[in-house]
């Protein structure tokens, strides 16, 4: 680690460490996500990453329910701590049961790699449109070795899930990669560059604190519209 990054270390564990602490408050999410939903926007699927709960992800969610999007998010999933296929069926689950069409999902981290694993195992008939996956370790992220968890396991680049996704290669094209210049979870940060993808670095650090930055919420309208 260099030292001129330590700040940002520390910036980064503050912010997720605030969030954290909001669980008691957003337990559940705003009535607007689903109730001032406008005829023809998008359905919007929220996934965060591992060991964060959807508030997370309100930052995000919030100014996109504003625009009329219905927000979906995933509550059961708790501190999505499952397997990438078993959480990627749940996704598929509620899209499947509230008949939804052109979905765009937005993840964190974990989240993007769900996103890519539904696109390739459960879209054949295209319900989603296209993921938008914000400091995603697409090629895994070896700060792994250093955290023996159970539940990071499936981010290691050399997990099965990690191989096989770098080996599909065609939906792609479905997604867009947003990443910061330094990020702490994801070694290295062009883990999160992934080919045939859009990719947008954008000038934020941190791999928590990049959630409330101005240039991933400009590319995100960007691209939702």
């Amino acid at each position: 680690m260099k030292i001129k990054n330590l700040g940002h270390w520390v910036t980064d564990y503050l912010y997720a460490l605030h969030k954290h602490s909001l669980v008691f408050v957003y337990r559940k999410p705003p009535a607007h996500y689903l109730g001032y939903s406008v005829e023809g926007k998008k359905p919007i699927v929220i996934i965060p990453g591992v060991l964060e709960k959807w508030h997370f992800m309100k930052v995000i969610a919030d100014p996109l329910s504003r625009l009329g999007h219905p927000v979906y998010i995933l509550p059961h999933l708790g501190y999505n701590t499952e397997s990438v296929d078993r959480t990627t069926r749940t996704v598929r689950e509620l899209i499947d049961e509230r008949k939804l069409e052109n979905v765009i999902i937005i993840a964190h981290s974990k989240g993007g790699l769900i996103g890519k694993y539904l696109l390739q195992y459960h879209n054949s008939d295209n319900k989603v449109e296209k993921v938008i996956a914000i400091a995603s370790p697409f090629g895994g992220s070896d700060i792994v070795k250093f955290l023996p968890s159970e539940v990071l396991k499936e981010l290691s680049p050399q997990s099965k899930v990690i191989t096989d996704l770098s080996k599909k290669t065609e939906v792609n094209s479905k997604i867009i990669s947003i990443f910061g210049k330094f990020d702490n979870h994801v070694w290295p940060n062009e883990s999160c560059h992934l080919e045939g993808a859009k990719n947008i670095q954008v000038n934020a650090y941190g791999h928590h604190k990049i959630l409330e930055s101005s240039e991933v919420r400009e590319a995100i309208n960007s691209e939702v519209r």
